[in-house]
């Protein structure tokens, strides 16, 4: 069973994805900022990461050039809601080494699909 880490200061969308995931087989567990998922990491080892790219701790670019750079072998799903001015933000996660990415709001349909890309199914 696939380990999947959300990672979100917002209660709702963590509590959503798990709700989405686990009933497809997956295993959720949550962290609300880039260090609790970076100490989460090094503790869980998960698959996939599910990382909202704006956090108020350690944000989510920063945590995807930390995991890039000690080249933790985990797959990355950044999201994002909000724009930033002039910058496609998930572009720029994507440079920082996202492998998959998804604007908010999201459907569950769209979260299953990218988590399969990146995972494959559950068997």
């Amino acid at each position: 069973m696939p380990l999947i880490l959300v990672v979100d200061d917002d209660e709702q969308i963590c509590r959503w994805a798990r709700s989405m995931l686990e009933p497809e087989g997956y295993r959720v567990i949550e962290a609300a900022d880039g260090r609790q998922a970076l100490l989460t990491i090094e503790r869980e080892a998960p698959e996939l990461v599910i990382l909202d790219v704006f956090l108020l701790v350690q944000d989510g670019l920063e945590t995807i050039l930390k995991l890039h750079y000690a080249q933790v072998p985990v797959k990355i799903l950044a999201i994002s809601g909000q724009p930033l001015q002039g910058y496609d933000i998930l572009k720029v996660a994507a440079t920082f080494g996202a492998h998959g990415l998804l604007e908010k709001p999201f459907s569950a349909g769209s979260l299953l699909h990218a988590v399969r890309a990146l995972l494959g199914s559950v068997q």
